[in-house]
């Protein structure tokens, strides 16, 4: 089974959190960069904080949508309209 690929919308939020994450996670030295955390796994909690987001948001938006549950739209019907 192929993985489905990530929406844009989740690529960038998990991008914005990884930058926020690694920002916290850096010291800088006169040696160089060190990081309290591992890149790798801050990218890693990006991502699943991201898909969690969107996952929460998409389930608001499906609650806010209109639901016609079994209604359904027949060309006859549509025909009907316009007599």
């Amino acid at each position: 089974m192929l993985a489905e690929p990530l929406k844009p919308k989740i690529v960038e939020l998990a991008s914005g959190i990884y930058t926020r994450l690694v920002g916290e996670a850096a010291s800088m030295t006169d040696k160089g960069v060190t990081f309290k955390t591992d890149p790798t796994a801050l990218a890693q909690l990006s991502f699943k904080l991201a898909q969690a987001f969107q996952k929460v948001e998409d389930d608001i938006n499906t609650d806010a949508l209109p639901k016609n549950v079994g209604y359904k739209l027949d060309s006859a019907d549509i025909a009907s309209w316009s007599k």
